[in-house]
């Protein structure tokens, strides 16, 4: 990365400027200068990151304006009209240099948005850092007994994420539903699916582009506790919601694994 321009710097980059003006031309000097000032007027990124640099230009170039008038010497005129072009030329490298810091420190930023968890103020529910992603856990009551349609009671925390996930338009989700031991493999199997899709189909409502959403049932496989109790039960009665990192797909889940 280049580095800034410093004070002494620009202040020895002057000295060499002042030492090898010339007389040649003083008019043209003068147009010359305004020219490059012009130009470096018209760059909004130098008005943003070099305006005291411009300023300074323009000063250079009113000093060789009133010579001028005043009809001073050519050499002096000359001179002042040189600096005031290569100061306007250094504003543009400035501007340059100090643009492209921006974009890379905005590039820096925006993936640190990308990996960072969201804080827990924006999501209502209990969540964890996994190295799929981060996880998050719909409380137990978000479907009734052996149903698939989404409980008013979750609204709060989809609308947390559904908006979390619009802010971060490169994050993807997967959505996973587990259900107990209790009843047939396949009727567990076919209830997690349909659970499943039905929380995938509330976020998408919520304005996330589908694309972005992945519902899995993965039935009474991958159980968080025995089925010998309802507690225990409960606990694996779930849904789970993994938020990709970045915008790659959320790694495949994998035995006694979150």
């Amino acid at each position: 990365m280049m580095r800034p321009i410093t004070v002494s710097i620009l202040l020895a980059g002057l000295v060499v400027l002042m030492a090898c003006a010339t007389a040649a031309g003083p008019d043209g000097d003068i147009d010359h200068a305004r020219a490059a000032i012009s130009q470096a007027q018209s760059d909004p990124a130098i008005a943003k990151y070099a305006p005291v640099t411009l300023e300074g230009a323009r000063n250079f170039l009113a000093t060789a304006e009133n010579l001028a008038r005043q009809k001073g010497g050519d050499e002096a005129i000359a001179h002042y009209a040189y600096l005031a072009t290569q100061m306007a030329l250094i504003a543009g490298q400035k501007a340059r240099e100090q643009s492209a810091l921006a974009r890379v420190q905005s590039a820096e930023l925006e993936r640190r948005e990308l990996l960072a968890p969201p804080p827990a103020a924006d999501l209502p529910v209990d969540y964890r850092a996994t190295n799929r992603g981060l996880v998050l856990t719909l409380a137990a009551d978000t479907f009734d007994t052996a149903r698939a349609i989404v409980k008013p009671s979750t609204r709060r925390g989809l609308d947390a994420l559904a908006k979390f996930l619009r802010d971060n338009p490169g994050r993807r989700v997967q959505i996973e539903a587990f259900t107990d031991a209790q009843g047939s493999s396949v009727y567990n199997l076919e209830l997690s699916q349909d659970r499943a899709d039905a929380v995938a189909m509330a976020v998408i409502d919520r304005g996330v582009d589908a694309a972005r959403v992945r519902a899995v049932g993965w039935g009474e496989k991958y159980p968080v506790a025995s089925n010998e109790s309802e507690a225990a039960r409960q606990r694996n009665r779930r849904v789970e919601i993994i938020v990709s990192k970045g915008d790659a797909a959320v790694p495949v889940r994998v035995v006694n694994a979150p």
